[in-house]
């Protein structure tokens, strides 16, 4: 038994390096421009005060700067290449963590990954997630009975999506030293990079309201016209009710009325994870966790990944390796319909306000 296993994993290496060394014989199509920043997708692991980091990269030639410094470039050698350029671009570039310069060469401090690069990691978060699955499938699957049971199994994805895949996870490797804390500048902090093509799933990521010890945490996609509208209520209104502690008054239901958050009894039907409280859903997400970190770490060649790639360091080639693995994982659930892909996601031009409550949740935080 213990040569079958030894054979079974120096296969599997095989196979991993295999997809490391391997590029597409075949590339469908023009080769894209690279050049329109339309054509890429800005991936930010980060946290931003006054400008997101897009804001350097989308003004004047900046991202015509990046591309071409990504094996580093003197002032003169630039020169030669007869891009428009001031020092002063260099400058913010470097300020803003975009560019590091180092004995007068410039050189892209973020991942640019191109087709050919951005195809080969795909194939090896694939089959990384596809190991992953497995283990972590019973658990999920247990997270949506309990939805199931709370009549909420429609929140499934939304919640394996922003509380536990893109969430939990973040806080766990930190935790065991897997993700370093941030590098930050005045503007932002953290990790920001760049892909061609982008993936055709259609979910923009979370966004959050925070008062105190309670968040409240809606999905969103590009696609969809339903979440926009939740800006500028007054979600802290619900926060009490979240905790029981309240009984909604008429202006609280009235003014969330359209969004299906209230049931016939007037009682709030968004889910609650209350992490202070250890609840039902607290557990549950944390078991996936569980499971999920020793899987990922024990299926995923950091080093050979960061060498391949030209990752600044492992804790970067953790955070853009992980997406995509996360998001090869959401596509394994869908196609094993342990859950359901939202109207609003999937049916946009169908959703209304009411299927806004499908993407929304509750998180009484453990402070």
């Amino acid at each position: 038994m213990e040569n079958r296993n030894f054979i079974f994993r120096l296969m599997k290496q095989i196979i991993i390096h295999l997809l490391f060394l391997s590029t597409p014989f075949i590339l469908l199509g023009q080769t894209p421009n690279y050049n329109n920043l339309d054509n890429w997708e800005d991936l930010c692991y980060c946290s931003f005060k006054n400008y997101h980091p897009y804001s350097y990269v989308g003004i004047d030639n900046n991202w015509q700067l990046l591309l071409v410094m990504q094996n580093g470039l003197t002032p003169k050698q630039l020169d030669s290449l007869k891009i428009p350029y001031t020092k002063s671009q260099l400058l913010l570039l470097e300020t803003q963590r975009l560019l590091s310069e180092t004995r007068g060469v410039y050189k892209t401090a973020v991942p640019i990954l191109d087709s050919v690069q951005i195809t080969r990691l795909r194939e090896q978060s694939q089959f990384v997630a596809n190991d992953i699955y497995p283990e972590i499938e019973k658990e999920c699957l247990d997270l949506v009975a309990h939805l199931t049971e709370l009549d909420r199994s429609r929140n499934a994805y939304s919640i394996l999506y922003s509380y536990v895949l893109d969430g939990l996870i973040w806080k766990r490797f930190e935790k065991e030293g897997v993700t370093n804390e941030w590098d930050s500048t005045e503007s932002w902090s953290g990790n920001y990079w760049f892909v061609t093509p982008k993936r055709l799933a259609d979910c923009g990521g979370t966004n959050s309201w925070t008062s105190g010890e309670s968040v409240f945490k809606w999905n969103w996609s590009y696609s969809e016209n339903v979440t926009g509208a939740l800006w500028g209520k007054n979600l802290e209104a619900l926060f009490p009710l979240a905790q029981g502690n309240e009984v909604p008054n008429k202006e609280i239901i009235d003014e969330f009325s359209d969004f299906g958050f209230f049931d016939e009894n007037l009682h709030l039907t968004i889910p609650v994870i209350n992490e202070k409280e250890n609840s039902a859903l607290c557990l549950l997400s944390n078991n996936i966790i569980d499971r999920l970190l020793p899987a990922f770490l024990a299926k995923t060649d950091i080093e050979t990944l960061k060498t391949s790639y030209k990752f600044n360091d492992n804790s970067e080639t953790v955070i853009v390796f992980y997406h995509e693995v996360m998001f090869d994982l959401m596509d394994l659930l869908l196609e094993k319909q342990a859950i359901q892909m939202p109207t609003t996601f999937q049916f946009p031009e169908k959703a209304t306000l009411k299927d806004a409550a499908d993407l929304c949740f509750i998180v009484i935080m453990k402070i």
